[in-house]
Order: C-alpha cells, then sequence, then structure tokens
C-alpha cells in the first residue's frame, strides 16, 4: 500500500500492458509505441507493483495472463475505449481521424468480407488503423460487452439490455452436394426429394441449425442427419467428400463451386437466409475511427457483387491471416451460429440413421435470431 501512495500509473503503460495482451509479445508491443522492449517489460512491471498482484505469467512460453490479469485487462481496454473516445468528442475540430479500431467478428466473416473494407478503410483513413480479432460467437460477444473491441460483426446477433444491434445483411443458404451425389443428376427438386436423404447438420442448439431446422418442419420434410458438425468449414468438407447434403451460406462456398466440388442443387421451395449484424455497447459511443470503420462496413452491404468479390478472396486471405488465428486447431475456425454463452464442441456428433429434431428454443427468440 505504501508503495502505490507514492507511485503512479501512467495512461501509457496501461496502454502498454493491453498492446502487450493483445499482440501477445512484448517485442511488438515495444515497436507499436515506439520504446525498447525492455521499456515495455517495465512498464508492465511497474503496474504489478503497484497493484501487488502479478498480471502476466512469464515462467510460461508463451507467457499468459494470471486471472487478475484477465480482469485487470477487461477493465482497463473498456477504460482506454472510453477515454479515446471522449478525447475525439473534444476534439471533433481536427479533421485528421486516427487511432486505432478493433473489431470482433466470428472466423467466416473475418476471413471474407472485412479483408476488403480493411483495405477502404486504410485508403481513407490513413492515419488509423484496423484490427479484427476473430472468435468464436460467444466470445465475440465478450469482447464487445467488456470493451476490448469497438463492435463485433457475427450471425444471428442478439440485442441486449446493455448491446445494440445493427442489422447488415441477409446472406443466401444454400443446398449443395458432392457432384457424385445422386440428386445432382435432377435439374430441379421437389422437397419431397428431400425425405430421409442424409444430411450434414450443424450442431443442436446452434441458431443456425434451428433455423434450419425450423425451415426444414415449416416444409413439410424430414431428413436423415447422419453427422453433426460446429463449424462451416467442416459441413463443407463432409458434403464434398460426399457424407450427405448440407446447408450453408452462399458466400462461404464460392471457391468450392468455383472449383466444381461442391454443387448447388435447385429446390425453389427451400428458402433461407442467415442474418447478419453488428452489435456495439448501449453506453460506449463509438469513436470517428470506429464510426469510419462501421459506415464503410454498413455500405458495403449496398454492394451487389460485394458478397461475391469478398468470397472469391477468401483463400488467398486464409493464407497471409494473423500466424494466431492460422495455428488455431479445425474446430477453432469458422464457427458459426454459437448462441451468446454457448461453448462450441471439440469434436463431430455421428448420428446413425436418425432425423431431424426440430428443437425450437422459444424462451430465446428475439428479432435476429431468426
Amino acid at each position: 500500500m505504501d508503495a502505490r501512495r507514492q507511485s503512479s500509473v501512467q495512461l501509457r503503460s496501461l496502454r502498454v500492458f493491453c498492446d502487450v495482451v493483445r499482440r501477445r509479445s512484448f517485442s511488438q508491443a515495444a515497436v507499436d509505441n515506439g520504446m525498447t522492449q525492455g521499456a515495455a517489460s517495465q512498464a508492465v512491471q511497474h503496474l504489478e507493483e503497484y497493484l501487488d498482484t502479478q498480471l502476466i505469467d512469464r515462467s510460461k512460453r508463451p507467457f499468459v495472463l494470471t486471472s487478475e490479469g484477465e480482469k485487470f485487462y477487461d477493465g482497463v481496454a473498456n477504460l482506454l475505449r472510453q477515454f479515446d473516445s471522449l478525447v475525439d468528442q473534444v476534439q471533433v475540430g481536427d479533421e485528421v481521424v486516427s487511432g486505432e479500431v478493433n473489431v470482433g467478428a466470428i472466423y467466416s466473416l473475418g476471413l471474407s468480407y472485412l479483408p476488403t473494407i480493411q483495405e477502404r478503410f486504410k485508403s481513407q483513413f490513413s492515419a488509423a488503423s484496423c484490427v479484427v480479432k476473430m472468435a468464436h460467437p460467444h466470445d465475440v460477444y465478450r469482447m464487445v460487452e467488456q470493451g476490448s473491441v469497438d463492435f463485433g460483426v457475427l450471425s444471428y446477433p442478439e440485442a441486449s439490455r446493455t448491446l445494440l444491434v445493427t442489422h447488415w445483411r441477409e446472406e443466401p443458404m444454400v443446398l449443395v452436394a458432392s457432384p457424385r451425389h445422386r440428386l445432382c443428376t435432377q435439374k430441379k427438386l421437389a422437397v419431397s426429394d428431400l425425405a430421409e436423404v442424409a444430411l450434414v447438420a450443424f450442431a443442436p442448439k446452434l441458431p443456425i441449425r434451428l433455423a434450419i431446422d425450423r425451415h426444414l418442419r415449416s416444409l413439410g420434410v424430414s431428413m436423415r442427419v447422419v453427422v453433426e458438425l460446429d463449424n462451416v468449414d467442416s459441413v463443407k468438407h463432409a458434403a464434398i467428400v460426399n457424407s450427405g447434403l448440407a446447408f450453408l451460406p452462399k458466400p462461404t462456398i464460392e471457391n468450392e463451386l468455383a472449383a466444381g466440388s461442391l454443387q448447388l442443387l435447385n429446390c425453389p421451395e427451400v428458402n433461407l437466409t442467415r442474418p447478419l449484424g453488428v452489435i456495439q455497447r448501449r453506453d460506449v459511443p463509438l469513436g470517428r475511427a470506429a464510426r469510419g470503420m462501421l459506415e464503410l462496413l454498413l455500405h458495403d452491404a449496398a454492394q451487389p457483387n460485394a458478397v461475391k468479390t469478398n468470397a472469391v478472396k477468401t483463400n488467398a486471405v486464409k493464407t497471409n491471416a494473423d500466424k494466431t488465428n492460422a495455428d488455431k486447431t479445425n474446430e477453432d475456425k469458422n464457427s458459426e451460429g454459437n448462441s451468446k454463452g454457448s461453448s462450441p464442441s471439440s469434436s463431430p456428433k455421428v448420428v446413425e440413421g436418425s432425423s431431424t429434431i426440430f428443437a425450437v428454443n422459444d424462451q430465446r427468440k428475439s428479432q435476429a435470431a431468426v
């Protein structure tokens, strides 16, 4: 306590600590803040001495945050965001838009739409930067609520007392199969043709699965679920190896359609879309840079060719994606439709000879989750 009274915490030290956590590197955080690695380490150590608490466990490689460090980071990130927003409002006369925008996004959106929008943002706001943090949906909610990102982009967004939802776009959901599937020889399918046909499904309780089940129920057809998976990539791969039909967002399969590894099935009665939206804190106004990024994002939805153009770039984006994201295991990639607070399963669930279960969770209905 005596040391705390005799010392003070500088705003720069707080920023350095957040950059160390965000970059997972003392050296990279030092570069970001124009200092030596030793100075960055000392800044974090000063915070630990002030708090009389260890924030980072340096005995592990790579280092990890302690539970106290995680709590401190979440609070400080939110504090700095509010401070920057206040400074932005005070300096409204300054025409130069600067600062860093942090966007949370589910993997499929972070790898398809956002790279092109980031390029436009950098072109329009050269003094500012934009960092996209890809994560599972429940983590996107957490990052927005805790203030570690300015806003989040995900599917089936849900508003709450603390979160505001802005509708972004409706992605068409299509029925696809391997070209080797017997139904691919038919130019047009009746919904009755789908009865008891093998289906590669998303995991139960995911909003995307519930939406598909509700639609099939409305059509009066039951398909035979052969495997349940928790992410787009796995569902896509299972369909490619001819495990069964699959319902997938069309922008996520543009490359496979072009390569001929998947084929669209024409069933006019199937009419599904996946709602995409932006979530942000109700009580924290966006800074000018974040508002600029959000405006570009919303404007992108109005471009007729945006979906196809961005989707075709997906492979290139994956190649250049941040190494941290590239090192994640398959179940961590392209996770879709997880409900707020639910965790994705780590392995596929094979269901022998079962039919789809049309479970509708009435308690979690919302305007966005349909």
